[in-house]
């Protein structure tokens, strides 16, 4: 298994609005990043190109993470707090865990916290 570290000098694009947010690696190598307050879920592959975004139903989703018994659902999380008024949409689904279904991809298991 090889590992990509980015040098204090790359970062993620947030042209659009969003920042990074939380992250998640699955069985290929490719980083998935919520973009909180741009709804996007960005999958990036180990050379920093975008493979795809998912868009979201809501702006401030905040981390996304493998589950389920074969590690092939995507659950992305959103912010409760604050309601914010650029984002009226969010007021019914803030707060949320979404589950994606169908990606034909796996995420890699979670070291446990042992401390």
């Amino acid at each position: 298994m090889s590992y990509l570290f980015l040098s204090c000098t790359e970062k993620i694009d947030t042209s659009d609005g969003g920042s990074a947010d939380g992250s998640t690696v699955d069985r290929e190598g490719y980083l998935w990043n919520a973009k909180v307050y741009s709804g996007q879920l960005v999958r990036y592959r180990p050379d920093g190109q975008i493979d795809r975004i998912i868009e979201m139903p809501v702006k401030k989703i905040t981390s996304a993470v493998f589950g389920g018994k074969n590690l092939d659902v995507l659950f992305v999380t959103s912010m409760s707090q604050p309601p914010l008024p650029r984002f009226p949409n969010d007021n019914q689904l803030r707060g949320s865990v979404f589950a994606i279904y169908g990606l034909g991809i796996q995420g890699i298991a979670d070291a446990r916290f042992m401390g």
